[in-house]
């Protein structure tokens, strides 16, 4: 057999050696994904009540909302 064919060899073992290689750590990682998956719980045993809009904002968020600017567009006082 001639030189360039036992390079070929080794190419394609070196190739096929990599290639089982990466199979078997993606299953040992596609294992953890699926153990740690089943650890996590994704629904909540109880649902949050929502909170009230107006009693979620600070006071003076709600202030602002509630007064308009002087000059703002559409108020009744002359500027």
């Amino acid at each position: 057999m001639s030189v360039w064919l036992w390079i070929l060899f080794g190419i394609i073992g070196f190739l096929a050696v990599s290639l089982l290689v990466g199979l078997l750590v993606a299953a040992i990682l596609a294992n953890i994904g699926r153990e740690f998956s089943a650890l996590i719980e994704f629904e909540p045993s109880t649902p949050a009540p929502l909170p009230d809009a107006a009693e979620s904002m600070p006071e003076t968020v709600q202030e602002r909302r509630v007064r308009t600017h002087p000059g703002a567009y559409g108020s009744s006082k002359p500027r």
